[in-house]
């Protein structure tokens, strides 16, 4: 992650590429996600996609009896200002708000705070006006032997790009033998 690679050392590259890494900002996110015995918000009529101005910002089913939830930039501080045992009680109080009181009894929760992990300082890339321009054409691209690869790599910052970008790496690394 681009993150990450600005607090190391990196030579034998360009400047033009360093300064392009360097530039590429991260959403300073959480993930929220519960389990629960089945997707109690069906019997509602619901399909537990939702956007809030609450700390959780979206839910989404991420499959049967599992609900996910994204905690924005501009809420993570909100979230992360406090215990574990608050923020999580907080988090389920609002998606009880969305779909019905079941949502305070999850079978497990887990939390996962991007914005602070060291290993990856953010969770998808934040693009701020001027950012494309700042990064340039260099973005996802390589300069053998340095290949990049990741979500920060791709136009939009998920999972489907860290995949694509990882393979084009090693195809271009295979390639050059």
């Amino acid at each position: 992650p681009s993150g990450p690679a600005r607090d190391i050392e990196i030579d034998g590259v360009s400047d033009e590429r360093l300064t392009s890494l360097r530039r590429q900002r991260h959403a300073w996110a959480a993930k929220f996600v519960a389990a629960y015995d089945e997707p109690f918000w069906r019997a509602r009529g619901q399909n537990a996609l939702a956007e809030s101005e609450g700390v959780l910002g979206s839910t989404w089913p991420q499959q049967s009896g599992v609900l996910s939830a994204l905690v924005p930039p501009e809420r993570y501080a909100a979230f992360v200002s406090t215990d574990v045992a608050t923020r999580t009680s907080e988090a389920l109080d609002q998606i009880a708000e969305l779909y019905g009181p079941e949502a305070t009894a999850p079978l497990q929760t887990w939390t996962r705070l991007w914005g602070t992990d060291p290993w990856t300082q953010g969770y998808v890339t934040n693009w701020r006006p001027g950012d494309v321009e700042a990064v340039g054409p260099l973005h996802g691209t390589h300069e053998p032997p340095f290949y990049v690869c990741g979500s920060d790599q791709w136009v939009a910052g998920y999972m489907e790009g860290a995949v694509r970008t990882g393979r084009g790496a090693a195809a271009a690394a295979l390639a050059r033998g």
